[in-house]
């Protein structure tokens, strides 16, 4: 077999088995899977802006588990009634993945308020167990976080079967219930019996409560230049390269809209080694990085304008170059967002006189330090919060 269609083959081997968006947890690590299943109807406007701009504080604060754990988030969305009444009102917008940029991209897509919707809380919660795609690991820890109101058995009490098959699967399932209106008394009690029958705890929120701003980066001018500086080191490549690169940059973008803290966070996962080495199905540098490549086999149409035409020598040359810039400007943010940043953030949380107990990031956050170091999870410092349960 000539050598140049060798080299082709090992390329596109490649790239169909080791992208670094994987469906199942990969081995080595012990497995961390979360679903977030949300309550989207018109009495719960403003949760999904929550889960947006806080998703980078909640992959972050795991990611600081040692040993290192292989995360998993997925999303399941209900009582919208474009999701259809066939369905009962539920979707999945992404099963379990590690792909955390096609988890936010899924979760811009929705509007963020609607006027009505039929909660069927029991659906919802079977759709989260059954079908999503959960590590088969016995060890790994499993949660789900049912978020919303209403009542439980509206459309049946097949929440109860839900939970049982929960259970069965090791899956917890924590409730969290948002106070939005004065049907508390009757709705609760269906709560706390979900998180009960499937071993979770029930938990009270408040949508649009939020933790003060907690910014390491005191130079934010500075900051925002160079993280301009690191989007221009990606140099995309293949069939999905350009959305991929879109996809990132407008990411990005949400980040830096929703407030400056949710920007540092997103930059502080972004420079992580969980995502610097994980890109290399899109991003040449990464893909560099991994194989070493003389970029023979490469599809030159693929690439930005400026590169359709070149060798693959200049190519690679230029990805080189990339390769050290990325390098320096991840260097440069280093002193603006430490390696500590999570403990710093924590710290000074602990410090603030308010009440933390009924804010989305930080029930989640507690809850899962908690479950993590009875796996055997170092987690660090968090702030401490005494949940009303």
């Amino acid at each position: 077999m000539p050598m140049k269609i060798i080299k082709i083959f090992i390329f596109f081997f490649f790239l169909l088995f080791y992208t670094g968006n994987t469906s199942s947890p990969s081995r080595g690590r012990e497995a961390i899977d979360v679903v977030l299943c949300l309550d989207l109807s018109g009495s719960t406007n403003g949760l999904l802006d929550d889960v947006r701009e806080k998703l980078w504080d909640i992959i972050n604060q795991v990611n600081s588990y040692r040993p290192a754990p292989e995360l998993r988030i997925g999303v399941v969305a209900f009582s919208r009634p474009s999701f259809g009444a066939k369905s009962g009102y539920v979707k999945v917008l992404q099963n379990l993945t590690s792909d955390f940029d096609q988890l936010s991209f899924e979760l811009y897509k929705l509007k963020p308020t609607i006027e009505k919707g039929d909660q069927l809380v029991g659906e919802a919660l079977r759709v989260s167990v059954k079908q999503m795609n959960w590590s088969d690991d016995n060890d790994a820890l499993k949660v789900i976080y049912l978020v919303g109101n209403g009542m439980v058995n509206s459309g049946g009490d097949n929440y109860r079967d839900a939970c049982e098959l929960a259970s069965d699967k090791k899956i917890i399932v924590n409730t969290l219930y948002c106070r939005t209106r004065n049907n508390a008394d009757k709705e609760l009690p269906g709560w706390r019996e979900i998180a009960r029958l499937a071993g979770g705890e029930q938990y009270d929120m408040k949508i649009h409560k939020r933790t003060p701003l907690v910014l390491t980066s005191t130079n934010v001018p500075e900051f925002k230049e160079l993280a301009g500086k690191l989007n221009a080191t990606y140099l995309y490549y293949g069939n999905n390269g350009s959305e991929r690169y879109k996809m990132m940059t407008n990411i990005d973008k949400n980040a830096l809209l929703a407030n400056e803290m949710t920007f540092e966070s997103r930059l502080f996962y972004k420079i992580s080694d969980r995502y610097q080495f994980h890109q290399q199905n899109w991003d040449l540098i990464d893909y560099i990085k991994m194989t070493n490549s003389n970029l023979e086999a490469l599809e030159m149409s693929l690439l930005p304008d400026s590169l359709k035409f070149k060798t693959p020598e200049y190519v690679r040359n230029s990805a080189l170059n990339l390769k050290e810039k990325r390098t320096k400007t991840i260097s440069d943010l280093r002193r603006h967002i430490p390696y500590d940043r999570q403990i710093t953030i924590n710290k000074r949380l602990e410090a603030r006189d308010i009440d933390k107990s009924d804010i989305f990031e930080r029930i989640v956050i507690q809850d899962l330090n908690r479950r993590a170091a009875e796996k055997g999870f170092t987690t660090g410092t968090s702030a401490s919060i005494e949940f009303r349960r």
